[in-house]
């Protein structure tokens, strides 16, 4: 039997090691709903082997597995399985189990049928408008995430995915799980069900409270601030902070949540001990400022050591990015403890080359792979990282590595490695300026192809941003990979040149050498129109 996929931490570094190797999980998610059917799915393989991904993120409802309590039915989960293997992809699966973007519209109907069983959340008199809703619109289930009895019923669901997982995966084609999608309560701060309100006038629990006390530094200080008076003294939640505080609200449903998916994840890793994760629908963000807005008790960043300190057989907490601000949302998740994963994001390769360069992320996944163009950006960016794995996260250990994406605004980027400060440049503005210089005015460059066809989130370009990564591979040496940057090296004590630019061609067996660039093609080391890339070797002379 291979050896289970497993994350390996070393020095503040975590890197997952699927079949004892390095291993970048760079796809997307599949649609909700798509694999579901596995006739539908057959036509989304075809693409899916050709796409660049070597990660397909695909749901597993439990709807669909037990539709009657305590008979299971994983055909579905066989055919995902098989499928993937032939499209020689791995696969992460998502338990949508009670609740999946903070309603509960996966759980079976013998589920929310039973209310008396099963309560439902109650959000108060005067709810929130929620996300997503309009008036007149059907309600959607929410299920109160503080019954017992939801839980054993959901733990029972997955632990028998789980088991056949152990039973009918020997290679482990699957090497990573998330558990629930986006959990949190829409519409109010917290649940008011009576076993919300009984659990609201139970003390706070002991672990949270020496999670503060140990670790006061991990937590955010608007939180902190409104937690720590509650060390001194063991009240209830509802003595402490009364009514209407949103940071205690939201750290109570944390509290909550995060103990539900970590039991979860405790029960199916004592059958096969894969990776688990929970993903986090992001807040606060524009329109969505207060809890209730957004999911409130999600692993939002503010909630991250709430969750780790209630769920400790989660291994890493990931975000969604949909927000233009992707770059500061990676640094709010990417730490020692935590290490960056993100399950879905927008068809943006240069966030790509971001999440793994910058912030030493093992996993950046695009929603709806199956939208993606033939041959778009976005799936030229997994095949060039991907045939960089090894050299990526030994480059990511040592703090060689650098991602860039420049945005409109930025002219350069600078950083250090290997004691060389490495400039990275927009090369179009450059272009631009120096040949209007010369009296020649460049006509504005096209519109990138589109990344999808009929995309989910509407129309998405393709990313005209300079990205890219660059890797000190040894003394004076570097390797990069990347669009639309140029790049000057300077060191202090000693002058730099350029000895030589040796372009890397993408072949089946990975990347080769190919032509020896100079003169003017030296000004195109990453090209402007498609991912390209080089080894880089400079030459030192020392200055007096």
């Amino acid at each position: 039997m291979n050896k289970l996929p497993r994350l390996d931490h070393h020095d503040g570094h975590t890197r997952l090691l699927v079949d004892g190797r390095p291993y970048l999980c760079l796809g997307g998610e599949l649609h909700n709903s798509s694999s579901s059917d596995r006739l539908y799915m057959s036509t989304v393989w075809d693409k899916v082997s050709t796409s660049g991904a070597n990660t397909v993120i695909a749901s597993v409802a439990w709807d669909q597995v037990e539709p009657v309590e305590g008979t299971f039915d994983f055909s579905i989960v066989d055919g995902l399985l098989e499928d993937a293997r032939s499209a020689g992809v791995r696969l992460v699966l998502i338990w949508f189990g009670a609740f999946k973007n903070a309603s509960s519209t996966y759980a079976p109907s013998w589920v929310r049928a039973d209310r008396e069983r099963f309560p439902r959340a109650d959000r108060g008199t005067e709810p929130m408008e929620t996300p997503f809703s309009y008036i007149g619109s059907m309600p959607r289930p929410t299920l109160s995430v503080f019954s017992q009895e939801l839980f054993e019923a959901d733990k029972a669901a997955y632990s028998a995915l789980m088991s056949r997982l152990a039973e009918i995966d020997p290679g482990h084609t699957v090497i990573l799980v998330q558990i629930e999608n986006e959990v949190g309560l829409l519409g109010s701060g917290r649940d008011r069900s009576p076993l919300a309100e009984a659990a609201w006038n139970s003390p706070l629990p002991q672990e949270l409270r020496k999670a503060l006390a140990n670790d006061l530094e991990a937590f955010d200080p608007g939180v902190s601030g409104v937690l720590l008076p509650a060390l001194d003294e063991d009240k209830s939640w509802a003595e402490h902070f009364g009514e209407g505080n949103p940071v205690a609200e939201e750290v109570f449903m944390a509290w909550a949540f995060a103990s539900y998916v970590g039991g979860l994840a405790t029960a199916g890793k004592d059958i096969l001990d894969l990776p688990a994760f929970a993903n986090a629908w992001l807040g606060p963000q524009a329109g969505q400022d207060v809890p209730g807005l957004y999911p409130s008790g999600g692993p939002t960043a503010k909630m991250l050591p709430v969750w780790r300190a209630a769920a400790p057989s989660i291994d890493f907490l990931a975000p969604d990015i949909y927000v233009p601000n992707s770059a500061e949302v990676m640094a709010q998740y990417a730490s020692a403890d935590n290490p960056l994963f993100i399950p879905e994001a927008k068809f943006r390769a240069g966030d790509a080359f971001l999440a793994v360069g910058r912030f030493n992320g093992f996993g950046y996944h695009v929603f709806g792979l199956e939208d993606g163009r033939e041959g778009n950006q976005y799936g030229e960016a997994c095949k060039a990282m991907v045939a960089l794995t090894g050299d990526i996260v030994d480059a990511q250990r040592d703090g060689r590595i650098f991602g860039f994406a420049l945005e409109q605004d930025e002219d350069a980027v600078t950083a250090t490695l290997a004691g060389t400060s490495v400039t990275i440049r927009n090369a179009a503005k450059l272009y631009t300026a120096m040949l209007l210089d010369a009296g020649v005015v460049l006509p504005p460059p096209p519109e990138l192809p589109g990344e999808t066809v009929g995309a989910a989130h509407g129309h998405t370009p393709g990313d005209g941003r300079p990205f890219g990564l660059i890797i000190a591979a040894g003394p004076l040496e570097y390797v990069v990979v990347g669009q639309g940057a140029l790049l000057d090296f300077h060191k202090e004590g000693s002058e730099l040149e350029v000895d030589s630019v040796r372009e890397l061609r993408l072949t089946v067996e990975g990347w080769q050498e190919g032509r020896l660039l100079n003169g003017d093609e030296r000004l195109q080391v990453l090209q402007g129109d498609k991912i390209s890339a080089a080894r880089i070797r400079l030459l030192e002379a020392a200055t007096n």
